[in-house]
């Protein structure tokens, strides 16, 4: 069996059904490997920066790991960005790349380059992949492979990288070998494996679980915080059935949103640096706050020394260093749980028992009081689209199962804050990397899977990044919706300079050199069909006839320049002082409404 054949047979073996390539010199063996074999497919991406992002989302969203097959110089730099983007989500990604032969290797000349095309990336790479190797011999293809899978999928998840020089792509291994070592690959099976050094942490014993106990117990002002580390469906409706069962309310980052319903009266939704200002001062009255999964990361805080001031914090993460981080940054963790989020939620509903209800009505009507005065779509009075109804608009017809993918600028917040969720949907991004220019391709990632249709929310400026994919879609002819916030120009990047350089829009309006792009005309060259909406009254009649996708759709909206994404913290300010701040001295009344009931 030649060696690029067992790498095509380990993937298949192991669930992987779809591989995200650009075509090269370094690489064809790998690509013809799996074009020949059932059951496995590459999926052609116009960059391999698009393939990285690809493979990512639909990481986010299989049960299987992301692939990547480019080939060696360029085509491997290439995928820093998407690598990257898995690195800080902590998503399973394999990138598989092609480099020159082992004898135009420049390790021992002295040299900066011997081959062709030669890069040193499994160096670059590093510092945002879990592991990254150059295969140095053909035979030890047979115990690296399987490390670096087992490496991205135990733990904290992340991305591996295989460099595999291009002779030995192409060398005959012995077959009996191979069949061995395939043979003891359980399909699927591995895709489950958990990395049981977690459990064996000190934190985690019973004194810790008791004290967790007696605090949700006295404590009048509980909020639960549910985070990404919750990876899987299971995990997340384990967590959402748990707080339903013991009455305590709960707060959640974006990656999160689509676990429940939005009329659940447990569910707050989203919070931190752009959320809801009223969700914010719930936080911040809270008395107790039990983190699962999420690492506390500046956009949920805030100022650090700012957040939840009269509360204590447990906080759950499968990852240490996220804990320990707070001593270091002069900030009171309580109790730490070194554990993956399953398994916590699992051991306190045992300590917690069947019969206990952990419901404060006082709490609880406190609760509905601040989200009913505080909680309200931003006014908005300027011509052209009014991008927060158009959110809405929208997501009155996402289905139940529907796939959103989302790229960075205000197209981000405006989604995950104002879309309307329901069970069962997926809400994708890149959220800790954030690149522009991810969600285009995140949609082709996802598409593969025929899930049902998938939606893709973007920026004229994310738009340009990743334009090109447009081609992959169109030759796929995948049922995406492409919706584009148009508005002229880099917004968020404007509204910070609103802030800190008295609106000197340089480099980031039509007016200091971007371009005024009309979205609609270019989709007609890659031949998709396209719709340009003007105003919400256009967009509210034209909605029904946009669902149900079923083959690819652009849709441009036309929003104004002067848009700005509201509410949204500025520098040194709590979270509950959200810009624009409605009324201080009221926000400060409202929270010391339950003071001393704790």
């Amino acid at each position: 069996m030649k060696l690029s054949d067992f790498i095509a047979n380990y993937l298949k073996r192991i669930g992987v059904q779809h591989v995200f390539v650009v075509q090269g010199g370094a690489v064809l063996h790998l690509i013809d490997s799996v074009d020949k074999l059932k059951g496995i497919n590459n999926v052609p991406m116009q960059h391999e920066q698009a393939a990285a992002m690809a493979a990512d989302a639909y990481a986010k969203v299989s049960p299987s790991i992301g692939c990547t097959f480019a080939t060696s110089g360029p085509g491997a730099t290439n995928l820093i960005t998407g690598i990257a983007c898995s690195y800080f989500d902590s998503i399973p990604t394999l990138h598989i790349t092609g480099n020159v032969s082992s004898f135009r290797q420049s390790d021992s000349l002295n040299v900066r380059q011997y081959g062709f095309q030669e890069t040193n990336i499994v160096e670059m790479v590093k510092p945002i992949c879990k592991h990254a190797e150059r295969l140095c011999s053909p035979e030890d293809i047979f115990w690296l492979l399987p490390k670096l899978f087992k490496i991205a999928i135990e733990g904290r998840k992340g991305p591996v990288l295989l460099d595999v020089p291009d002779d030995f792509q192409r060398v005959v291994l012995d077959n009996i070998k191979c069949k061995e070592v395939l043979n003891q690959i359980k399909p699927k099976a591995i895709l489950n494996c958990r990395d049981y050094t977690y459990f064996k942490s000190n934190l985690c014993h019973s004194n810790a679980f008791e004290w967790l106990v007696d605090k949700l117990r006295n404590k009048k002002k509980c909020i639960v915080i549910l985070g990404a580390g919750l990876k899987s469906r299971q995990a997340q409706a384990q967590a959402v059935a748990f707080c339903q069962k013991y009455g305590l309310a709960y707060l959640s980052t974006w990656p999160l949103k689509g676990i429940s319903d939005s009329d659940d009266h447990l569910n707050l939704g989203t919070f931190g640096t752009h959320s809801l200002r009223g969700n914010n001062i719930v936080l911040q009255s809270s008395d107790f706050i039990l983190s699962i999964g999420c690492r506390l990361d500046s956009r949920a805080t805030g100022k650090l020394d700012l957040f939840a001031p009269n509360a204590s914090v447990c906080m759950v993460d499968i990852d240490y260093f996220e804990m320990e981080k707070f001593k270091k940054l002069n900030f009171s963790i309580d109790k730490c749980f070194h554990l993956d989020a399953e398994s916590f939620i699992t051991m306190l509903g045992e300590h917690l028992g069947d019969n206990i209800d952990l419901r404060n009505q006082e709490w609880s009507e406190y609760i509905d009081y601040v989200r009913r005065k505080y909680n309200f779509l931003p006014d908005y009075n300027i011509e052209m689209v009014n991008p927060y109804k158009a959110v809405e608009v929208l997501s009155d017809y996402f289905s139940n199962e529907q796939m959103i993918v989302v790229d960075t600028g205000t197209c981000l917040p405006l989604t995950l804050v104002y879309a309307k969720e329901k069970r069962g949907q997926k809400y994708i991004s890149s959220y800790n990397n954030t690149p522009m220019g991810y969600a285009l391709p995140a949609a082709v990632g996802v598409a593969q899977l025929q899930l049902g249709s998938v939606v893709c929310m973007c920026g004229d400026g994310g738009m340009q990044m990743n334009i090109q994919e447009l081609a992959t879609i169109s030759k796929q002819q995948l049922p995406i919706l492409i919706v584009v916030f148009n508005n002229h120009g880099h917004s968020m990047i404007m509204q910070t300079q609103d802030d800190w350089l008295d609106s000197n829009y340089s480099a980031s309006s039509n007016e200091s050199g971007l371009p005024d792009i009309q979205f609609s005309e270019i989709a007609s060259a890659y031949k998709i069909e396209s719709l340009h909406v003007r105003s919400i009254v256009e967009l509210v009649s034209l909605a029904p006839s946009i669902f149900p996708i079923t083959k690819p759709l652009l849709v441009e909206f036309d929003i104004s320049s002067k848009f700005r994404c509201e509410p949204i913290i500025k520098y040194g300010e709590p979270l509950e002082f959200m810009s624009p701040i409605v009324n201080r001295d009221e926000i400060n009344k409202d929270m010391n409404l339950l003071k001393g009931t704790s």
